[in-house]
């Protein structure tokens, strides 16, 4: 590979084989013997100044070998990764109160009885026999601890409250006074079975063997109401 040196102001040109390279060489290259009629054969010397031509005309030529080298030393350029980006937190989903908030359950209402608020013996009578419902049925049975009958329960309902009533219903029905339209604490009379009225069409009563001491709705027809008291 052959390369011509052109010596300008500015640099130097070197002609070879395929085109025109512009680069700065070693001053001290070897002059090649010759006319040097080949110098620049690619270059264009109608657009060259005269002064640039007898330049081109009179540089040196040099000679470099075909195996030569150009080693261009370059600082080593460490790219640093840019950081990668912290992940975006997690948008915060505040909580929201349904459109319509769950109903809200109420126990339901409890009727209390006519007997609770009345104040007379017989509405207390009622209220302490209510406190034996589920109480087993026992014949002849006349207290909590041994279970009741029909007289047991009513006799000893009317004992708490002073008023002595014998144990037996046959002999009930001739224990007060009677009455047309029972008031609570009353009691619900028939032929072999005795009851409290407990008001509204209920009675409280200790009615036969497998059934406790129960709140219900009064069953006895043609009844008779005594009040004790």
């Amino acid at each position: 590979m052959t390369v011509t040196r052109t010596a300008a102001r500015s640099g130097a040109l070197i002609a070879a084989s395929s085109g025109l390279l512009a680069t700065a060489l070693a001053p001290s290259a070897h002059a090649v013997t010759g006319d040097g009629s080949h110098r620049l054969a690619g270059v264009d010397k109608a657009t060259l100044t005269q002064q640039q031509a007898r330049e081109v005309a009179t540089a040196p030529a040099v000679q470099v070998a075909s195996d030569a080298t150009l080693e261009i030393e370059t600082d080593v350029v460490k790219v640093t990764p840019a950081p990668e980006p912290e992940p975006e937190p997690e948008p915060v989903v505040e909580a929201t109160a349904p459109a319509q908030a769950e109903a809200v359950v109420q126990p339901a209402e409890q009727v209390t009885p006519d007997y609770a608020s009345d104040g007379s013996i017989g509405a207390r009578a009622v209220a302490i026999a209510m406190q034996y419902i589920g109480i087993a049925y026992t014949y002849g049975g006349e207290s909590p601890a041994t279970g009741f009958d029909c007289s047991g329960l009513v006799k000893y309902v009317y004992a708490q409250l002073g008023v002595d009533l014998p144990h037996s219903s046959a002999s009930m029905v001739s224990a007060g006074y009677q009455v047309s339209s029972p008031i609570p604490g009353d009691i619900v009379w028939t032929q072999g079975h005795v009851s409290l009225y407990a008001g509204d069409g209920m009675v409280v009563e200790a009615a036969n063997y497998g059934t406790p001491v129960r709140h219900t709705a009064q069953w006895q027809d043609y009844a008779v109401y005594i009040r004790p008291y």
